[in-house]
């Protein structure tokens, strides 16, 4: 039962119930924010898409005109059913004096608990406003709704957040400000399969949004675990679509940076101690309907930097004999000794320059000449991944495949993405392996087939013999696996023969390893393309007859 009484400008509300709805695209709230225009013109937009401009000013006029500036509300609960899914918020006392409150918030979700204190201050005289979020209980502060809508844990122990809106006479709003997290818990798939805890969170913030566009102002500054960063953003919706981000730190101390590397995620370089300094661009600028269209640029350049001790993992060691270990689904399968204690370990000299180049032209034609990283293939992966809406392709160099071989594991993450550049960029950068010994390695562990590692295997399982007595079009074979080696058995029909798609993969690698003379013109007239498998993989592939669609590792 609601009751609800007034005494000198003071009013109190007792057990008042708030349940709002939605299942598609019926609701009982959503016209709060779709109702009313102040314009034509934002009718327009609204016609046409979302008003950014018009959503934010509804959002700040519910907030400042409709919250009373002095109440105490008793007993409230409010319940969201939203496509099913059941949220009930319960505060036992919530008090607004001179536009400042406090309560105690029990937020259950499905059959999940959490306790928050938010308290505040509105002041809609001059535009802004103050909130503070805590922990009331033993677990942090959860997010709802994140997580059973878009997989997202977003949690911490307590939150600030201090801004200030304003209507500009450009025809856009503005809302400055600063918040403030501590132990900060973020988890996505695609992010980590662990928690990114950042002990400390900050940004001072400005954002604009227009009729047709929302931007994060360059005057922005993002601060985690005491690295901090300057960050643009712009989403413009018409008259066409356009994502843009821009990074540009072109200076900061680089053991601060390693220090801030949330813990627990880039476990290699873990305890890590550097000196120096380093700066960091980057610039993206997509249509998302177009993505060929994709600008995009990265740096990361250093000035006295130099590695004073190694944490984790000392990188250098690829330079001696090591053991490897594979591992398939997270767990390890196979472990071997990357050297010549192990008879299947073949030095570069030993390896036939057919085969070399065969591989390099395939996967990274440029190995010899870049610092680790060609920025139009990642360009290129990033437009293939946009237009598969997946983790299609990675962009990795062989120097980035060596490292997740070795160093890392196998989830398709942005974490993992980021150490793997990360390690890449210090052993490239610093030079703590020789490129000749990165190659060696790669070629001796790399997947060529169902537990067959390293080329000298692969010769033996797919044709019975030494790496070194490969022949052209055995090696541009090889080469064609290396990114699919568990779906080797579908490039052959059921009578062992190469299936007709592959006659345009040795007329491309064939003909790029001419023109760089990696072969002569007989070699390349002679080539046919076609091998006899005399290996165990001939008994795997008689009588297959499907081509499934692998994705390349990430």
């Amino acid at each position: 039962m609601l009751t609800f009484r007034l005494k000198l400008g003071f009013a109190e509300i007792n057990k008042p119930k708030l349940t709002l709805w939605r299942e598609g695209n019926e609701s009982n709230y959503l016209f709060l924010l779709n109702h009313g225009s102040d314009s034509v013109s934002t009718t327009t937009h609204e016609a046409q898409g979302r008003n950014y401009k018009a959503l934010t000013d509804r959002i700040f006029s519910l907030i400042f005109n409709y919250i009373p500036a002095n109440i105490r509300i008793t007993g409230l609960q409010a319940i969201a059913l939203i496509n099913r899914h059941h949220l009930s918020f319960r505060m036992d006392d919530l008090l607004i004096d001179d536009r400042a409150f406090s309560t105690r918030v029990y937020v259950v979700e499905d059959t999940t608990t959490n306790q928050w204190y938010l308290g505040g201050l509105i002041q809609p005289s001059t535009g802004t406003a103050g909130i503070s979020l805590t922990t009331a209980g033993l677990a942090p502060v959860k997010i709802p709704y994140l997580q059973h809508r878009w997989g997202l844990l977003l949690a911490f122990d307590s939150l600030k957040l201090d801004l200030k809106y304003q209507k500009e006479s450009y025809g856009y709003s503005r809302l400055t400000g600063s918040v403030q997290t501590s132990n900060q818990r973020i988890n996505h798939a695609r992010i980590s399969p662990y928690d990114v805890v950042l002990s400390s969170g900050s940004a001072a913030f400005s954002i604009k949004t227009g009729d047709t566009w929302a931007e994060i102002d360059s005057a922005t500054r993002i601060s985690f675990n005491g690295q901090a960063f300057r960050l643009f953003a712009r989403y413009n919706q018409s008259p066409e679509k356009r994502i843009q981000l821009r990074i540009n730190e072109p200076d900061f101390d680089a053991a601060t940076f390693f220090n801030a590397l949330p813990e627990g995620l880039f476990t290699n370089l873990a305890g890590i101690r550097v000196k120096g300094r380093l700066g960091f661009s980057l610039h993206f600028d997509l249509n998302p309907d177009l993505p060929d269209s994709l600008e995009f640029t990265a740096a990361l350049k250093q000035k006295g930097f130099s590695i004073l001790s190694f944490g984790a993992t000392d990188f250098r060691r690829i330079n001696g004999d090591f053991p490897y270990t594979a591992y398939e689904k997270g767990l390890p399968v196979r472990t071997f000794m990357a050297g010549p204690e192990n008879p299947d370990f073949r030095h570069l000299n030993q390896i036939p320059d057919y085969l070399k180049y065969a591989i390099m032209t395939s996967e990274d034609g440029a190995f010899f000449h870049h610092n680790g990283f060609i920025p139009e293939a990642i360009r290129e992966s990033i437009i293939t991944n946009i237009k598969e809406k997946r983790f299609a392709r990675g962009g990795s160099t062989i120097s980035m495949q060596l490292v997740k071989n070795v160093f890392l594991n196998r989830n398709k993450t942005i974490t993992r993405k980021l150490e793997e550049m990360l390690i890449t960029w210090l052993i490239e950068s610093q030079r703590l392996v020789s490129k000749e010994r990165m190659f060696e390695v790669y070629l001796n562990v790399i997947e060529t087939g169902p537990m067959v590692y390293g080329v000298n295997e692969a010769a033996r399982f797919y044709f019975a013999k030494d790496v070194s007595k490969l022949t052209l079009a055995e090696s541009i074979y090889l080469a064609s696996i290396v990114p699919r080696p568990k779906a080797f058995r579908y490039s052959f029909d059921q009578n062992g023969d190469l299936r007709e798609h592959l006659k345009a993969y040795y007329e491309l690698v064939s003909s790029k390893m001419l023109r760089k003379e990696w072969i002569t013109q007989a070699d390349f007239d002679r080539l046919l393309p076609a091998v006899e498998l005399k290996g165990p993989a001939r008994e795997l592939v008689v009588m297959t007859d499907t081509i499934p669609a692998e994705a390349e590792e990430f």
